[in-house]
C-alpha cells in the first residue's frame, strides 16, 4: 500500500463514516495474492466501501469513464489507481491496465452488472467478467454491498454492510458459449447469495443458502 493510497483511504474512510456506519463480514474468505472482486452495484459509493473493507491491501477498481469525470469521486478514483473503461466498445487500454494491476499483485474490483441497478436488485451480469478471469487466471472473490443507496439522504446515517463469500476459479478450458454462460451464472449467483432475498433480482430463483 503506497503512502498516497493510505492517505486517500483514510480520507475516504472519514467521508464514508460521516454518512454511514460500515460493517464488514467474511474477511476470512479473502485470498492471498491477486484476485478479482465481483459485487453488485447500486451506488457510486460501492467501490469506496469495498476498498475500505481491505484494511491492509491496496485495491484497484475498474469503473465507467463517466465516474472519473465527477468532481469528488472522480478525483478519488484516479488518485487511488482506478481504471476507467469506455463502455460499449472494446477498450484495450483498460484491459491492459487491468492485467498489469493483477500482475503487480493488486486485487481488482469489477462490477459485472456493468451499470448501477436502479431498483437495488441484482441485474444480469455481463460475460466480460468471465473473459477477464480466464485471461488473468486469478481467483474470483464474490462480494455484496448493501446500504449505500441510503447515503443520499443527508438527514440520517446509513448502515452499509460489505459481505465476502468463498473465492472460486473459472477454468480457462471452459471456452464454449454454454460453459461461459454457466460460469457467469455461477458468479452472479455467488453474489446473490450474499444479498438479502429481496435484492437478489434475476438470480433470486436460483439455488440459494
Amino acid at each position: 500500500m503506497t503512502p498516497q493510497y493510505r492517505l486517500l483511504r483514510w480520507i475516504c474512510l472519514i467521508l464514508l463514516k460521516l454518512r454511514a456506519r460500515l460493517y464488514v463480514e467474511g474477511r476470512e474468505h479473502i485470498p492471498e495474492g491477486p484476485f478479482i472482486i465481483v459485487s453488485n452495484h447500486v451506488s457510486n459509493w460501492d467501490p469506496v466501501a469495498l476498498g475500505i473493507a481491505f484494511s491492509a491491501r491496496q485495491v484497484r477498481a475498474l469503473g465507467k469513464q463517466e465516474l472519473f469525470e465527477l468532481p469528488i469521486l472522480g478525483r478519488i478514483a484516479y488518485w487511488t489507481g482506478g481504471i476507467p473503461i469506455r463502455r460499449g466498445e472494446a477498450d484495450r487500454e483498460a484491459l491492459s491496465r487491468c492485467k498489469a494491476a493483477l500482475r503487480a499483485g493488486d486485487p481488482l474490483i469489477i462490477l459485472p452488472e456493468g451499470t448501477r441497478s436502479r431498483t437495488g436488485a441484482l441485474n444480469e451480469g455481463k460475460l466480460g467478467i468471465v473473459a477477464m478471469a480466464q485471461m488473468t487466471n486469478v481467483p474470483v472473490l464474490p462480494a455484496a454491498v448493501t446500504g449505500t443507496r441510503a447515503m443520499g439522504w443527508p438527514w440520517r446515517r446509513a448502515t452499509v454492510l460489505v459481505r465476502f463469500g468463498p473465492a472460486f476459479s473459472i477454468p480457462r478450458s471452459e471456452r464454449r458459449p454454454e460453459q461461459r454462460q454457466a460460469a457467469l451464472n455461477h458468479t452472479m449467483t455467488a453474489i446473490a447469495r450474499l444479498l438479502p432475498p429481496a435484492l437478489r433480482g434475476v438470480y433470486g430463483d436460483q439455488d440459494r443458502d
